[in-house]
């Protein structure tokens, strides 16, 4: 009413004038708008199509078929890696390889790649041979490993055209890598370390050095011995031969009862036919493309070959009389098909069986308190109810886990090991975690982690790349002799005479070493209890170790030495009363830089370990364990001082001298 009521020569609503200002406006700033999409996409697909061409020339200039697929699959995700302006520089530089591609190369096989040291020499020691565009700068520099005397190995890059005769006694400038979530270089001034070289028919020579200083990974060395041939080295750093997609050299001398492997294996299984289609595409593409399917594994084909595992080993354990070679490789090494490992491998692998059954319950080794399981022999352990099946990545038990996805009108699944269904999900629950996350566990870098046997898993001889038990036992039992009390804690419980008091006991901690058929770098803790069974750890080992067993073993039990420490103290593993090993490492790491007993070196030194390690404080304290156990305990000394304190208060050792 009050609107009608408004003077008419006053209206409230009044209609502005049309104007074509706002509409030629918007028309500009939407052409400009997609003149600039159109010009982006323009840019970024010239940009894309630039990238492939500088790739291509690269890819050319590396003469990549003289390489195995797995080790050319690393030059192509390197090259992933690389934007466009360095792609460039890589295509059209005169100097590329030695200026820019081959210094970044060894930086991304030492932290990206599941290689060891020597074999990453070995491929650029081949393409070193194989690409001519070097020669436009002259050879300042050659590849070398670094071996100290804890047989730790660095690839190097040595200032020095030759290592020969006039290198002796001269001030050589050298730079190191590192691998990923291993140990900084680190050496007292003067102190000698190996240097190997390979020669032409890929020969190692040694020689020894002194180091003089360093500055990170930037070292002053002292050649003091002329080079000499490492024979030992040759043999056991002897590449597997280059193979082609349909299988390795010399295919045809095969054993007879290894034809058709994966055809024996699927018949084994009694899967039905489509699922047995699917596993021989994936085996098929694996052989054609290691590298890339590799790269590209899906959590898909992991579970379908642990399915063939689970059925294979369920025939297998009630029917172990006759059973076809394939198969039994199958078990123990994850073998599945013949055209991928050599003749004299399958050789060797089907003779080592009986050796790790053998060497599994081996009484030489009475004081160390681990027990050696092959996996076959801990899923029938599980399955008989002597073992509880394991924690997941979660740190959830089975028991947990079935009681978390119960309904409230549901009941829980009774504990029946006579009952089949109970054992069957009891067996589901066990792979996925151990062969699953296993792999992944023991690989430093689980991108390049796949669980199917071939030959370029191999490096030398097979005896030296299994993990036979008493490689375990015999580090375990060195480790035993200086850190004494590694198996044993003091326990407080409440008092049962006085609940206002504590009693203290030492009490004895066991672990399970499981050996999983794959192929590794490292060890890895599982777990550091088992529920309802708390004597027990548990560790994973591959059967297929491609480092040095001692610094595996030695740098897995560190972590069991921690974790057992820090679940023993529980809440209050950081708390500084009373102090423990865990509360005062913890201190020394979160306060080294305002420590006035470290150098400015031993800070950096710190630091560079600790972002190498990604802020892990266990893998943190695993290498600086190994450290103590393997070389200060020899009088060697390679911690920095707080570090040393800390040790020598917790696992006091008598040094050696």
């Amino acid at each position: 009413m009050l609107i009608l009521g408004q003077d008419p020569g006053n209206p409230i609503l009044i209609w502005p004038e049309f104007s074509w200002t706002p509409v030629i406006s918007g028309a500009i700033f939407l052409v400009l708008l997609f003149t600039v999409i159109y010009l982006l996409q323009r840019y970024l697909r010239r940009q894309n199509r630039l990238a492939l061409e500088y790739r291509a020339k690269i890819v050319s200039k590396l003469q990549l078929h003289h390489f195995n697929s797995k080790d050319t699959n690393l030059f192509h995700t390197f090259l992933d890696h690389v934007d466009n302006s360095d792609l460039k520089r890589l295509a059209e530089d005169p100097s590329w390889y030695r200026k820019y591609f081959l210094p970044e190369f060894l930086q991304f096989l030492a932290e990206q790649s599941n290689l060891p040291a020597w074999k990453d020499i070995l491929i650029v020691h081949a393409l070193d041979h194989l690409i001519e565009d070097h020669k436009a700068t002259a050879k300042n520099f050659i590849t070398a490993i670094l071996e100290t005397d804890s047989e730790e190995r660095f690839p190097a890059l040595l200032g020095i055209q030759e290592l020969d005769e006039n290198a002796l006694n001269r001030a050589i400038r050298a730079r190191i890598y590192t691998k990923k979530v291993g140990a900084t270089f680190s050496l007292t001034r003067y102190e000698r370390m190996q240097i190997l070289v390979p020669d032409e028919s890929k020969q190692w020579l040694k020689s020894e050095a002194i180091l003089l200083s360093q500055e990170g990974t930037n070292l002053t060395l002292q050649i003091k011995t002329t080079p000499e041939l490492d024979d030992k080295k040759t043999e056991e750093w002897a590449e597997a031969p280059k193979t082609s997609p349909a299988g390795p050299a010399h295919s045809g001398t095969i054993p007879e009862e290894y034809t058709n492997s994966l055809t024996q294996i699927l018949e084994y299984s009694g899967l039905n036919p489509g699922v047995c289609e699917e596993i021989t595409r994936l085996v098929t593409a694996y052989k054609e493309h290691p590298g890339l399917i590799r790269r590209r594994h899906r959590q898909e084909d992991y579970k379908i070959l642990i399915r063939l595992y689970k059925v294979c080993f369920i025939k297998f354990r009630s029917q172990a009389a006759h059973v076809p070679k394939p198969v039994l490789l199958f078990i123990h090494f994850f073998f599945l098909d013949e055209g991928l490992v050599s003749a004299k491998r399958l050789q060797d692998l089907e003779l080592a069986i009986t050796t790790l059954k053998s060497s599994v319950n081996d009484r030489q080794y009475q004081e160390v308190k681990l027990s050696i399981h092959l996996l076959p022999d801990w899923l029938n352990l599980i399955l008989a109810g002597k073992k509880n099946p394991s924690q997941n990545h979660f740190g959830q038990t089975y028991d947990q886990v079935q009681k978390s996805n119960l309904r409230w009108n549901q009941e829980a699944e009774a504990k029946n090991i006579m009952n089949k269904e109970y054992l069957l999900h009891i067996l589901d629950w066990e792979l996925e975690n151990i062969l699953y996350m296993g792999l992944l566990g023991v690989s430093l870098n689980p991108n390049f982690a796949y669980p199917i046997l071939s030959e370029d898993q191999f490096y030398g001889a097979t005896e030296s790349n299994l993990t036979f038990p008493d490689k375990i036992l015999s580090n375990a039992e060195r480790v035993l002799k200086i850190d004494k009390s590694i198996f044993h804690r003091e326990v407080s419980v409440i008092s049962h005479t006085d609940p206002s008091k504590t009693d203290e006991y030492r009490k004895e901690f066991f672990a399970d070493c499981i050996l999983l058929p794959y192929s590794g770098n490292r060890g890895v803790l599982w777990q550091e209890t088992s529920v309802g069974n708390q004597d027990y750890s548990r560790l994973l080992f591959p059967v297929v170790m491609t480092e040095n067993a001692t610094l595996v073993v030695t740098k897995t039990l560190g972590e069991f030495r921690w974790e057992t420490e820090r679940t023993l103290r529980g809440r209050k593993w950081k708390d500084p009363i009373p102090a423990s090993l865990t509360s005062e490492y913890y201190s020394y790491l979160e306060n080294f830089q305002k420590n006035p007993h470290l150098t400015v070196e031993a800070k950096k030194r710190i630091e560079q370990q600790w972002v190498k390690v990604g802020k892990n404080i266990k893998d943190m304290f695993s290498i600086d364990y190994a450290y103590w156990i393997l070389l200060e305990a020899e009088g060697k000394p390679r911690l920095n001082r707080a570090v040393r304190e800390i040790l020598n208060q917790f696992v006091p050792i008598q040094i050696k001298m």
